[in-house]
């Protein structure tokens, strides 16, 4: 059964919040990595692996640049998915 991007967000939330040891984290489609503690340079590393890891995906490198906010890569995940 296809995923919907609530689903995937939910998802993504937690995956994240596992990275910055944050369970209350409650990311929106319009986050962004500037509007979370801790969401630096070398986690958000960590939370693209995790997040391609927990869907199965790869992002390509022109992909990622793309990513304005945390919707941007529900949607690109929705995709990848479904």
């Amino acid at each position: 059964m296809p995923k919907t991007i609530d689903q995937i967000l939910c998802e993504v939330n937690q995956v994240v919040g596992d990275i910055l040891r944050e369970p209350g984290l409650d990311l929106k489609m319009e986050t962004t990595a500037k509007d979370v503690k801790n969401w630096d340079s070398l986690n958000h590393i960590e939370i693209i692996v995790a997040v391609e890891k927990h869907f199965g995906i790869k992002f390509n490198f022109a992909e990622l640049q793309k990513f304005k906010n945390v919707g941007q890569m529900c949607e690109s995940i929705l995709k990848r998915t479904n």
